[in-house]
């Protein structure tokens, strides 16, 4: 499992500090490709990217275009190795698909002029010959490739092999966000990503766990979430203040819900709960803060109004990275307001788990790259009230094996 911070220097921002218990393991497991995929996930994956499709036999190139075109992709066509190798070399490319033997360059040269141009640019080799007589294949399996196709293919054997290569250059990236040295004078830690959405899920553990009450605002099921969105101008990062609102002259009667947050790393959309590892970049803990004033002003939840201050999402310390085995291990999460536990539970003990959450929103919305999913707080321990947060308190969410996110709070 690896632990990545983001903080702010004196004079650079948006570097990666290791966390001393952190170790390097890849952003996604290599091996993970062969893991089951859908075919609308590959589609999804697949869609807007820009790949360049090499081939001197017409018939083939145009077949490779097609399919690829048909799962989204916008694709440059090459009849020879020469029109390759200036494809190759220009900005903005996602994926090479290249024959091994073309009039001009080999698929070696193209390979190595890509990877020169593109350091983690998922490539493909082709091949119709049993035996290669440029060595392209053995030559560049030795410098990184892992994808060769050998012809002849079906469209979904190409259009898998791509997934593959893909993959697998994600998790070769993922292995150069860590930069190695000490950071220089830290002015304040960042928030560890800026999503693109906050989706939160409400009421997801049952509440008589705790109070052995009836759990009758709690969620009725797995296909019963209760949805909702903050606007990313919520977003705090740790050690940043919680400012309390302070308009109507109203006491909002804010309070801190600990939680976890799920990160999703790739564009995804209708995905199964079981292909839901593939798409998690990592695991953060976030602080659903909420003005229950103004949630239940007229006597009905409102979501949204209640919790989108700016300063009600904290997240942090880290992003944790990991298998997605790893990252859907049962932790404790513990909210604790001036070193007094108001909250506690388990994400053994959620309603509706992590893959079935991301599994259940992708039917409704596409999860853009970059979506931070709050996944419910654990109840209050038993005999407790939400208690105002008042300025001055020490907000600490404690999630196991994420790291502690310690805001404190201010008036308006």
């Amino acid at each position: 499992m690896r632990i990545v911070r983001f903080v702010d220097h004196d004079d650079e921002t948006h570097h990666g500090e290791e966390h001393p218990d952190g170790t390097a393991t890849p952003l996604l497991d290599p091996q993970g490709v062969l893991g089951p995929r859908t075919a609308a996930h590959r589609r999804d994956l697949l869609r807007g990217k820009r790949a360049v499709v090499a081939d001197d036999d017409r018939n083939m190139r145009e077949l490779m275009a097609t399919t690829l075109s048909k799962v989204g992709c916008r694709c440059t066509t090459c009849v020879d190795g020469t029109e390759a190798m200036a494809a190759v070399r220009t900005d903005g490319i996602d994926l090479v698909v290249s024959d091994i033997v073309m009039p001009g360059h080999t698929g070696y040269e193209i390979f190595t002029a890509a990877r020169e141009r593109h350091a983690d640019l998922p490539i493909v080799l082709v091949t119709g010959f049993g035996y290669d007589p440029s060595h392209s294949v053995v030559r560049a399996s030795e410098e990184g490739l892992t994808a060769v196709l050998y012809k002849p293919f079906t469209p979904r054997q190409l259009v898998e092999e791509i997934d593959r290569a893909i993959r697998v250059a994600t998790a070769r990236l993922a292995d150069t966000l860590m930069p190695i040295g000490a950071p220089r004078a830290i002015k304040r830690r960042l928030p560890p990503v800026v999503p693109t959405d906050i989706v939160c899920i409400g009421r997801n553990y049952p509440i008589a766990a705790r109070t052995g009450t009836t759990p009758s605002d709690a969620v009725g099921g797995p296909d019963q979430l209760e949805v909702f969105i903050k606007p990313t101008t919520a977003i705090a990062g740790p050690e940043d203040p919680i400012r309390l609102p302070g308009f109507g002259g109203l006491d909002p009667l804010v309070d801190a819900e600990g939680e976890l947050a799920v990160l999703i790393g790739a564009q995804t959309h209708e995905i199964a709960a079981s292909d839901v590892g593939d798409v998690i970049v990592g695991l953060t803990a976030a602080n659903d803060v909420t003005a229950r004033h103004w949630q239940t002003a007229t006597g009905s939840p409102k979501w949204m109004r209640g919790k989108g201050f700016d300063t009600f999402c904290p997240l942090g310390p880290a992003i944790v990275t990991g298998s997605p085995e790893e990252l859907t291990t049962p932790r404790e999460i513990r909210t604790i307001v001036n070193g007094h536990v108001i909250r506690r539970g388990s994400t053994a003990d959620m309603i509706c788990s992590v893959p079935d959450i991301v599994s259940q929103l992708s039917q409704h919305m596409t999860l853009e790259a970059g979506t931070v999913i709050l996944t419910g707080a654990p109840p209050l321990v038993a005999g407790d009230r939400p208690a105002a947060l008042t300025p001055g308190d020490e907000v600490v969410v404690d999630v196991e094996g994420v790291g502690r996110l310690v805001n404190h709070v201010l008036g308006p």
